[in-house]
């Protein structure tokens, strides 16, 4: 017998735990917005026991309300990210985004479905507006227009003072990784 996955049983437990507090929610905000309140199956079939709902159009635009201001909450919380200094990678492994499981999520790494998930899918934008993330820098107060992660951050996060030591650390730190990378690509030849 081998042991469930302990990280999988808490996100499974977590989820379910959010999808109840979303149904209540959803439910109350339909009722005290004059929703009728009318029984239903508790399951598929008609001669189950019944429970109490609102009436379901109403239910699924407060659901949907409620679906809006939650991302609009994390998009919050992802700025206040960035701005306390947290990469995309950070954000997209906190936030336990996989490309190659959500597929909704375009990009290639877990970094570019987070900066996705916060900035907006490319193919919705106007093509004549530049995708961007807009946060506050806290080492030169400067306002930044995030473009993920593309050239580095010397091009990608366009907005910061010349004297910014947040960017001059995130050039460096760019710099030994693409180093790295050639030299990995290099020995490989």
């Amino acid at each position: 017998m081998t042991e469930p996955d302990t990280n999988t049983s808490i996100a499974e437990q977590r989820r379910f735990e959010a999808r109840q507090t979303a149904r209540r929610e959803a439910f109350r905000l339909a009722r005290d917005s004059g929703a009728q309140i009318v029984k239903r199956p508790m399951y598929f079939r008609d001669k189950e026991p019944t429970v109490r709902d609102v009436e379901p159009l109403a239910g699924a635009r407060a659901a949907l309300d409620l679906e809006s201001a939650a991302k609009g909450t994390a998009r919050d919380y992802i700025r206040q990210a960035r701005e306390a200094g947290h990469g995309w990678d950070q954000i997209g492994e906190a936030l336990g985004l996989s490309p190659v499981r959500d597929t909704d999520q375009d990009g290639a790494t877990a970094d570019d479905a987070a900066y996705t998930y916060a900035a907006g899918r490319p193919d919705t934008e106007a093509p004549w507006r530049h995708r961007s993330f807009l946060w506050t820098c806290r080492s030169c107060d400067q306002h930044i227009g995030d473009r993920g992660l593309i050239q580095g951050p010397a091009d990608d996060e366009p907005g910061h003072a010349g004297h910014c030591p947040r960017l001059a650390a995130a050039i460096a730190e760019w710099d030994a990784e693409a180093a790295r990378w050639d030299a990995e690509w290099e020995a490989g030849q």
